[in-house]
């Protein structure tokens, strides 16, 4: 896979900026989740960004939302639960779920899971809210 592979401990690199694209401005246990960068919103216009994403199990994401983006989640392996706007979702290796803009989530590694997490932004134009 063509993709570049930073922990999120790292400073000012395209996983930092993928992990802001994810989850905002929001801290981290840094060895709890681990991105592999596949394709940042900062190197393309198109307004997408995608990450290989391996979660420990029990790590959790607080209640979050994505003013611009939407978020799609393919679980590759293990399982997560996704909470949004108060009801839960538990999803498996193969299955997906759609988180749209707008709408207050979280999301937690029930097992140690791996999951492709991507981003689309609502409008290809202007500056990017965080």
């Amino acid at each position: 896979m063509n993709a570049i592979a930073r922990d999120l401990s790292a400073a000012a690199n395209v996983s930092t900026a993928m992990a802001r694209d994810l989850l905002g401005y929001g801290t981290l246990r840094p060895s709890a989740i681990t991105y592999h960068t596949i394709l940042s919103s900062l190197d393309v216009t198109a307004g997408l960004s995608l990450a290989d994403s391996t979660w420990a199990a029990g790590t959790q994401i607080a209640r979050h939302v994505h003013r611009d983006e939407d978020e799609i989640l393919i679980v590759l392996s293990g399982a997560v639960e996704v909470r949004i706007c108060g009801r839960t979702a538990r999803r498996g290796a193969g299955e997906t779920i759609f988180i749209p803009r707008g709408m207050e989530h979280s999301v937690e590694a029930v097992t140690e899971a791996r999951h492709i997490a991507i981003l689309t932004r609502k409008s290809l134009e202007g500056p990017r809210r965080v």
